[in-house]
């Protein structure tokens, strides 16, 4: 047999699993367009399906169930974002400019994928499943161990004053997802129908100043 004879026989294998990960994304693609446009994490498998033109039975083939869906989905959109989250914690620049960094991180993680922290509170809610667990540990805890860290480097050169890092945590990020999970009240009582990056930045920059503020040493 030649080698072009068995590459002709490998070609459709190929093109299969090519249109099995096309489908995968458009799939993603859907469920995260739905989540932004409609401000909400529930979107069922006919939503999805109609939006991105697919089967729902194909939903479950490639995740099996909606929460494995929706984990696909976190990965997809924050995967990278926590690893540059664990890359500037090494980084040789002093802890305020880490913290500003990192909130700023947060904002645009946030104005991309507006749904992200609401998904990711919604699967941890599940507490007793494995998904859950893995939720947790792989972006919650790694975003309260950079944060621990930076605190602490702070703490440390003179920069911050001692805080508590489970309270410091669930305050920034409430705060960074205040303007994104309420879109109605930013129309209705700001006339703002859109947070574009302009706005997003503003808001960054006015989160970080207050953040700073508040660790910065009390006065003897």
């Amino acid at each position: 047999m030649t080698r072009s004879t068995t590459a002709r026989r490998k070609a459709p294998n190929a093109k299969t699993a090519s249109e099995a990960r096309s489908t995968r994304d458009l799939l993603l693609d859907a469920t995260g367009a739905l989540m932004s446009e409609g401000n909400t994490t529930n979107v069922s498998f006919a939503d999805i399906s109609q939006r991105s033109g697919i089967n729902s039975a194909l939903i479950r083939y490639h995740f099996g169930s909606k929460q494995g869906l929706l984990e696909a989905l976190i990965e997809r959109d924050a995967g990278a974002s926590y690893e540059g989250l664990d890359r500037l914690v090494g980084l040789a620049i002093p802890p305020e400019e880490k913290m500003r960094k990192h909130v700023y991180g947060i904002m645009r993680l946030y104005h991309q994928f507006p749904y992200l922290n609401r998904l990711l509170i919604e699967l941890q809610s599940q507490s007793e499943t494995e998904i859950a667990r893995h939720i947790s540990e792989t972006y919650t805890r790694r975003a309260v161990n950079a944060q621990k860290a930076i605190l602490e480097e702070g703490f440390a050169s003179g920069a911050f004053r001692k805080v508590d890092p489970m309270i410091f945590h669930f305050a920034l990020v409430g705060a960074c997802d205040a303007i994104f999970h309420s879109r109605s009240a930013l129309d209705h009582v700001f006339g703002v129908r859109q947070i574009d990056e302009t706005l997003r930045d503003r808001f960054a920059e006015q989160v970080s100043e207050i953040v700073l503020a508040g660790l910065k040493p009390k006065a003897a």
